[in-house]
């Protein structure tokens, strides 16, 4: 006995000696949900470990120890850009079936894609044997077909879209829609929902529960057994996933019970700044902007260029009227001649940096979760337009624990927005607020990307963490919510219940006859 525990207890201890080996795909049609998971790559490749990946965007430096298979050309998301005029009035029907077809369709291009063929010739003619498996998973489950490919490795699922009932599911954790609103940001500090909240909660649950299961899940079989010969079904692959990285914080999502194998993770992407552009500094340092700047962006999946002219307009008049200068990621040439002296523009800007610089006053965002958490991590205050899928959620949170207003893009003037963006600019009470959020979203004893690897290198050490697997997973759903044993004991009382009916009515009985008995007697 003590041996196995000697052994078992190496197993878990970290090793230095070999790098591992590591197979990483994320296609997921977002720019900016790359950025989030290839922090992780970047950090696997610091700490000397190999990594062999297919993604959507080349990496920004080559490594030798990188082999990337990068699919070429634009991704879904440039091709079919949002309609921003139309995405507010989808209804939670239209909102499944515009999220899944473009899972679908994304999925589909990347099956087509030369980076894709490439890679499974790479695989098959190479054989390269594999630690571990990290898939960006939600809405890209096909891509589970690959860990067959490579012999049914350990695998890590990892996601940027907050925390998903469908990796709760995955991993054995529990999902209660009164605690965590269905794709959408949790409560905070254990404030509860609302009976509205929760309401909306529980039917967004049943809407895309039913469609998951009955729809798009055998779609996902279809597409693995079309693409990946031999590979068991989508349920049968989700049995080698170890754990689950998730980009949420307590400090911005609220608490959440979750069972071990799902590691928070949020912000994994926000980091110290690196020095900005000359150019850049010139313009927003404190020598040219005494009363600071604002930055405005609305990250990779929004474009500026595409809000209507009237709407763009009414933002440029607002910013003519203050006295901070404006700095703008805005992708097109049309609005040069519109723009007032304090406003600058530019095709491409490092967010990150930006919003690190002491002399930021606010941040103009879609509320994006990426960039929430980014505003949070260097403390400052949001005026959030958001659009749509987690945006809406992440508005709501923002305005609910002080840190940012929120104007609706549809309603929004010139007037409107004015008015909430130099009460965020002047009113001490965001930035403070924020700055209790950025303490709390700071205070850890590791780095997020720091978690992030050191559990892919433990799962590879362990063989794939069973001490952290669910027995939730071994059980059916209606063990998992006990109804078998409510249906015993109703059983059981119902059984009782007869029983008693039965003695009280064999009593009454032989007391009725007792009764007559005596009085024929008399």
């Amino acid at each position: 006995m003590l041996l196995v525990a000697l052994a078992a207890l190496a197993a878990l201890a970290p090793s230095g000696a070999s790098p591992l080996n590591v197979m990483f795909v994320s296609t997921m049609s977002s720019p900016s949900h790359y950025i989030w998971v290839s922090s992780l790559a970047e950090e696997l490749l610091r700490r000397g470990h190999h990594v062999t990946e297919l993604v959507i965007k080349p990496p920004a430096t080559p490594h030798p120890n990188r082999t990337s298979f990068v699919i070429s050309g634009k991704i879904y998301a440039e091709t079919m850009p949002v309609d921003l005029e139309t995405v507010y009035e989808c209804n939670l029907f239209e909102e499944i079936q515009m999220l899944y077809e473009f899972s679908r369709d994304s999925t589909n291009i990347v099956f087509e894609s030369k980076a894709f063929a490439d890679l499974l010739k790479h695989l098959k003619q190479k054989k390269p044997d594999f630690d571990v498996f990290v898939l960006d998973f939600p809405m890209q489950e096909a891509f589970i077909g690959l860990n067959y490919v490579i012999g049914r490795k350990p695998m890590v699922a990892m996601t940027a879209y907050n925390l998903p009932v469908e990796v709760l599911t995955l991993m054995g954790s529990p999902y209660f829609p009164s605690l965590l609103p269905y794709s959408g940001v949790g409560a905070h500090g254990g404030d509860p929902l609302t009976f509205t909240e929760r309401l909306y909660s529980v039917c967004r649950w049943i809407g895309f529960t039913t469609y998951i299961n009955w729809v798009y899940r055998p779609d996902v079989d279809k597409m693995i057994a079309e693409t990946f010969p031999g590979a068991p079904p989508l349920a049968e692959l989700e049995k080698d996933v170890a754990i689950s990285l998730v980009n949420t914080n307590p400090a911005l999502h609220g608490a959440m019970p979750l069972v071990p194998s799902i590691v928070e993770v949020g912000g994994i992407q926000a980091r110290p700044p690196k020095p900005l552009p000359a150019d850049i500094l010139e313009w927003i340092n404190e020598k040219a902007a005494p009363y600071g700047f604002v930055f405005m962006s609305f990250g990779t999946n929004v474009r500026a260029a595409s809000l209507n002219k009237g709407s763009r307009d009414a933002i440029l008049r607002a910013f003519a009227r203050i006295k901070q200068r404006v700095l703008w990621k805005y992708e097109d040439d049309d609005i040069l001649d519109k723009l007032p002296p304090n406003v600058r523009v530019s095709k491409w800007l490092p967010q990150n940096d930006i919003l690190a610089h002491p002399n930021i006053r606010c941040f103009v965002s879609h509320n994006g979760g990426l960039s929430t958490q980014e505003a949070s991590y260097h403390g400052v205050p949001i005026l959030g337009m958001p659009f749509f899928a987690d945006q809406l959620g992440y508005a709501k949170k923002g305005e609910r624990i002080g840190i940012s207003r929120t104007v609706i893009y549809r309603t929004a003037t010139e007037e409107t927005f004015y008015e909430a963006l130099t009460d965020v600019i002047n009113n001490p009470k965001y930035r403070a607020n924020m700055k209790v959020v950025q303490n709390a979203v700071r205070d850890q004893k590791e780095t997020p990307v720091e978690r992030a690897a050191w559990y892919v290198e433990m799962v590879a050490r362990t063989g794939g963490a069973p001490h952290l697997r669910s027995p939730a997973l071994r059980l059916r759903w209606y063990e998992v919510w006990m109804l078998d044993i409510l249906a015993a004991a109703a059983l059981a009382v119902g059984l009782a219940l007869w029983l008693v009916r039965r003695l009280l009515g064999a009593l009454c009985s032989s007391g009725g006859a007792r009764r007559r008995t005596k009085a024929k007697a008399h």
